[in-house]
Protein backbone atom coordinates (compact mmCIF):
# COMPACT_ATOMS: atom_id res chain seq x y z
CA UNK A 1 0.00 0.00 0.00
CA UNK A 2 1.62 3.43 -0.92
CA UNK A 3 1.82 6.41 1.56
CA UNK A 4 -1.00 8.25 -0.09
CA UNK A 5 -3.04 4.97 0.02
CA UNK A 6 -1.99 4.90 3.34
CA UNK A 7 -3.11 8.44 4.35
CA UNK A 8 -6.25 8.07 2.79
CA UNK A 9 -7.41 4.96 4.46
CA UNK A 10 -6.46 6.89 7.59
CA UNK A 11 -8.65 9.89 6.73
CA UNK A 12 -11.56 7.84 6.29
CA UNK A 13 -11.72 6.11 8.88
CA UNK A 14 -11.62 9.26 11.00
CA UNK A 15 -13.41 11.71 8.96
CA UNK A 16 -16.62 9.84 8.22
CA UNK A 17 -17.45 8.75 11.74
CA UNK A 18 -17.18 12.31 12.82
CA UNK A 19 -19.32 13.18 9.81
CA UNK A 20 -21.86 10.49 10.02
CA UNK A 21 -22.24 11.58 14.24
CA UNK A 22 -22.74 15.09 12.83
CA UNK A 23 -20.35 15.98 15.86
CA UNK A 24 -19.46 19.30 16.69
CA UNK A 25 -17.79 20.49 19.77
CA UNK A 26 -20.68 21.77 21.90
CA UNK A 27 -23.72 20.76 20.67
CA UNK A 28 -25.26 17.34 20.61
CA UNK A 29 -27.14 15.01 18.02
CA UNK A 30 -30.14 15.50 20.15
CA UNK A 31 -30.67 18.96 20.27
CA UNK A 32 -30.14 19.29 16.81
CA UNK A 33 -33.04 19.48 14.07
CA UNK A 34 -33.32 16.63 11.79
CA UNK A 35 -30.41 16.40 8.85
CA UNK A 36 -31.04 15.93 5.68
CA UNK A 37 -26.92 15.61 4.28
CA UNK A 38 -26.10 13.57 7.27
CA UNK A 39 -29.39 10.99 6.48
CA UNK A 40 -28.07 11.27 2.99
CA UNK A 41 -24.54 10.36 3.80
CA UNK A 42 -25.84 7.40 6.40
CA UNK A 43 -28.58 6.00 3.14
CA UNK A 44 -25.35 6.20 1.01
CA UNK A 45 -23.50 4.21 3.03
CA UNK A 46 -25.68 1.40 4.23
CA UNK A 47 -28.56 1.22 1.57
CA UNK A 48 -28.01 2.00 -1.46
CA UNK A 49 -25.76 -1.20 -2.06
CA UNK A 50 -29.08 -3.22 -2.21
CA UNK A 51 -31.29 -1.17 -4.13
CA UNK A 52 -31.62 2.00 -6.05
CA UNK A 53 -33.81 4.79 -5.89
CA UNK A 54 -36.82 2.63 -8.00
CA UNK A 55 -37.39 1.19 -4.72
CA UNK A 56 -38.60 5.05 -3.62
CA UNK A 57 -40.88 5.86 -6.87
CA UNK A 58 -42.35 2.19 -7.62
CA UNK A 59 -45.74 1.90 -8.09
CA UNK A 60 -46.45 -0.01 -4.87
CA UNK A 61 -45.11 1.92 -2.68
CA UNK A 62 -45.79 1.40 1.16
CA UNK A 63 -44.97 4.92 1.84
CA UNK A 64 -47.73 7.65 1.95
CA UNK A 65 -47.39 9.38 5.00
CA UNK A 66 -44.21 10.66 7.43
CA UNK A 67 -44.82 7.77 9.65
CA UNK A 68 -45.19 5.21 7.13
CA UNK A 69 -41.55 6.56 6.13
CA UNK A 70 -39.95 6.81 9.19
CA UNK A 71 -41.37 3.11 9.98
CA UNK A 72 -39.74 1.72 6.72
CA UNK A 73 -36.48 3.72 7.51
CA UNK A 74 -36.14 1.60 10.80
CA UNK A 75 -37.50 -1.75 9.77
CA UNK A 76 -35.13 -1.76 6.59
CA UNK A 77 -32.08 -0.38 9.02
CA UNK A 78 -32.59 -3.33 11.45
CA UNK A 79 -32.62 -5.75 8.29
CA UNK A 80 -29.37 -4.77 7.18
CA UNK A 81 -27.96 -4.42 10.68
CA UNK A 82 -27.63 -1.08 10.90
CA UNK A 83 -28.34 -0.27 14.49
CA UNK A 84 -29.53 3.38 14.13
CA UNK A 85 -30.52 6.07 16.60
CA UNK A 86 -33.83 7.74 16.44
CA UNK A 87 -32.09 10.65 15.17
CA UNK A 88 -30.08 8.59 12.41
CA UNK A 89 -33.54 7.17 11.12
CA UNK A 90 -35.21 10.90 11.00
CA UNK A 91 -32.03 12.33 9.52
CA UNK A 92 -32.27 9.41 6.87
CA UNK A 93 -36.54 9.78 6.07
CA UNK A 94 -35.84 13.35 6.38
CA UNK A 95 -32.99 12.84 3.46
CA UNK A 96 -35.46 10.50 1.66
CA UNK A 97 -38.27 12.75 2.10
CA UNK A 98 -36.55 16.27 0.59
CA UNK A 99 -35.27 13.79 -2.35
CA UNK A 100 -38.40 11.60 -3.37
CA UNK A 101 -41.49 11.20 -1.37
CA UNK A 102 -42.56 14.90 -0.36
CA UNK A 103 -44.55 14.25 2.42
CA UNK A 104 -45.80 16.62 4.92
CA UNK A 105 -43.21 15.96 7.65
CA UNK A 106 -43.25 16.85 11.78
CA UNK A 107 -43.23 20.17 12.98
CA UNK A 108 -40.23 21.33 13.49
CA UNK A 109 -38.86 21.21 16.87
Amino acid sequence: MSNSSMIRAALIAVCLPAALCGCTPGTTKAESPPDGQRGGLLYGTACVACHTTQAHWREKSVVHSWNDLVYQVNRWQGVAGQNWSASDINDVATYLNERFYRLPGPAPG
